[in-house]
């Protein structure tokens, strides 16, 4: 079901204690979307701070997996964190943006200025402790182990 080592059997177990797993999981995963859209927030550049304002974090059932999004609506976000131009296409990291973002070669543009990417790469370890933790605590409320 899932890449979390051990998460099949804790929601086996908050299950056979009368709890709810996948809205455990929900819960969850909200809760580590969230630490992830505060890392980018902060790693965001300000200006005016409508792009950093815009980074939300919600829960989807994908195909019967529960997905943490974190993302903006901001159309120029894609070219804050990728950047622009030739100084964009140089731009060591994050990896290409594989949509249709141009980098016009006649002019020199901006570098990129990567928060989602960076937010999303510093808690690949934490988020699924935050999810076994919540789902853990869940099942301790039930009166399990």
């Amino acid at each position: 079901m899932s890449n979390i080592k051990g998460l099949d059997n804790l929601m086996r177990k908050l299950d056979a204690l009368g709890g709810n797993s996948k809205k455990a999981l929900q819960v969850g995963v909200l809760q580590a979307a969230k630490k992830v859209q505060g890392d980018a927030k902060d790693l965001c550049p300000v200006d005016q701070g409508q792009l950093s304002n815009s980074i939300q974090a919600r829960v989807e059932e994908s195909d019967g997996k529960i997905v943490g999004m974190i993302s903006t609506n901001v159309e120029y976000a894609p070219y804050v964190e990728f950047g622009t131009g030739k100084k964009g296409e140089s731009s060591p990291s994050p990896p290409k943006y594989d949509g249709t973002l141009n980098y016009r070669q006649d002019w020199s543009g901006m570098k990129a200025q990567p928060f989602m990417y960076p937010a999303a790469a510093q808690n690949k370890i934490i988020v699924p402790k935050i999810i076994s933790a919540h789902l853990r605590k869940e099942i301790r409320k039930l009166g399990g182990r």
